[in-house]
């Protein structure tokens, strides 16, 4: 009884987001994945290590919003096959990597505790807060020079 409320409200969650077969593919995602984590997984999960974990997470994270994303289940899997192959077209694969590594690196060290214990260990320094304010600029100019780089780029909710 559970998994089928579990399903339900993961579907009527993508429907929510938007009247295409996308969103409730997104959501069963979910769905499906909270189940499998609850009756399958818990016990790998809680036994690997932290670290693993993080990783997993924002690796299913990211494929979510794949399915978010494409309308056309065809360019879905034409952006998972772009995005685990090293192929060498412009803007794929390890292109694409080498082309966003700045920020790559900055949102992997933001996605860990490891930003956070900098800043505690520093944060009681008087430069401490010039330093924060030269790190968040940094981060808003790649994330802008990223998105210059790219063609037209609407907000992802600017579709509906």
């Amino acid at each position: 009884r559970q998994i089928l409320n579990l399903l339900i409200v993961w579907g009527l969650t993508g429907f929510w987001h938007g009247a295409s077969w996308n969103f409730l593919l997104w959501g069963l995602y979910y769905g499906i994945l909270l189940i499998l984590e609850k009756v399958v997984l818990l016990k790998v999960l809680k036994k690997t290590p932290a670290i693993i974990n993080h990783v997993y997470t924002m690796v299913i994270v990211m494929l979510g919003w794949a399915l978010f994303y494409f309308v056309n289940t065809k360019d879905l899997f034409a952006f998972f096959g772009r995005a685990f192959t090293l192929s060498e077209t412009p803007k794929t694969g390890i292109n694409a990597i080498l082309a966003y590594l700045p920020l790559l690196v900055v949102s992997v060290l933001a996605a860990t505790p490891l930003g956070a214990a900098c800043y505690r260990k520093i944060r009681e320094k008087t430069w401490a807060g010039y330093a924060a304010i030269g790190v968040c600029a940094v981060i808003m100019l790649l994330c802008v020079a990223a998105l210059a780089s790219q063609s037209y780029n609407p907000f992802i909710y600017f579709r509906f």
